[in-house]
């Protein structure tokens, strides 16, 4: 049981009509519910507050090939509403038109602290010119840049361009930039450890792996070992997960009988002591 608030890093709201038909209907089949769950505000302000969350991360996303498009005028209203306790992440699609300056227009009206991109999901390879364009804007604007670089369950979704090792090029060329990696890279862990403790400014968040116990057993492992546990940060992907429950999984981890254990102040360390400083410029 979480002893006490926790930050949860990985927290996304939409209505019904956001997603699409591919979100929808993978969600029900994979989960039981219609886009792995509602996330509308009123949901998740109750969650939050019934889970002990003290603050919280939220995040948009647009696909424009699946036809999920979470506006960022939704996320920046609930970012005005929450203000002291919130940090927001809008989204833009680098394969539509005018991405960079929609993420600047976005950033400026709203006062979003990130950007979502997924390569996998979205279509684009990390290197390709239309992603360049949006990673300079985010540099330019001062916000650090989150990646689903990580699996994906859409069967027309490109793995191809899932490996975390993509970008390393990122985190050379953009070294005042800061890089979130959700769901810690999975199943490329190794690699994105790799990445961590060659780049500085690369983070991870542990989303979706506390119930994936022998992903997450062997990602700290390799994090503790290369030393990048602290920038490790917990996430529970609300509203696939509920994250009092993803807590309680991820402190679990500390207790299984593995010859080589997982310390308890390490997991600990990692879902109480993550502030959004972390990362975020002032």
């Amino acid at each position: 049981m979480p002893e006490r608030t926790f930050t949860d890093w990985h927290t996304h709201i939409y209505l019904p009509e956001h997603l699409g038909p591919v979100w929808t209907d993978r969600g029900t089949e994979l989960v039981g519910r219609p886009g792995f769950g509602a996330a509308d505000l009123g949901e998740h302000s109750r969650v939050m507050a019934a889970s002990g969350v003290e603050k919280f991360l939220i995040i948009g996303l647009q696909v424009a090939r699946i036809g999920m498009f979470v506006p960022n005028e939704f996320v920046g209203a609930y970012l005005a509403d929450n203000r002291e306790r919130a940090i927001a992440v809008g989204s833009v699609d680098p394969t539509q038109p005018g991405a960079a300056d929609q993420l600047r227009l976005a950033v400026r009206e709203y006062g979003l602290h990130g950007v979502k991109l997924s390569p996998p999901y979205q279509g684009f390879h990390p290197h390709s010119d239309e992603a360049y364009a949006v990673y300079r804007a985010a540099a330019d604007l001062g916000i650090f840049l989150m990646f689903h670089q990580a699996s994906v369950f859409a069967p027309d979704g490109f793995n191809e361009y899932a490996s975390p090792t993509l970008l390393d090029k990122v985190a050379r060329e953009f070294r005042d930039t800061n890089l979130l990696l959700a769901h810690f890279g999975k199943p490329w862990m190794n690699e994105c450890v790799e990445l961590m403790m060659k780049n500085r400014n690369v983070f991870a968040d542990v989303s979706t792996l506390p119930i994936k116990t022998w992903q997450m057993y062997n990602g700290l492992r390799l994090a503790i070992e290369g030393h990048v546990t602290d920038r490790l940060v917990f996430g529970s992907d609300f509203p696939s997960f509920d994250p009092k429950e993803a807590a309680e999984d991820f402190l679990a981890i500390s207790e299984l009988a593995m010859p080589l254990p997982i310390p308890r102040a390490v997991v600990e360390d990692i879902l109480y002591n993550r502030s959004f400083d972390l990362i975020v410029n002032k």
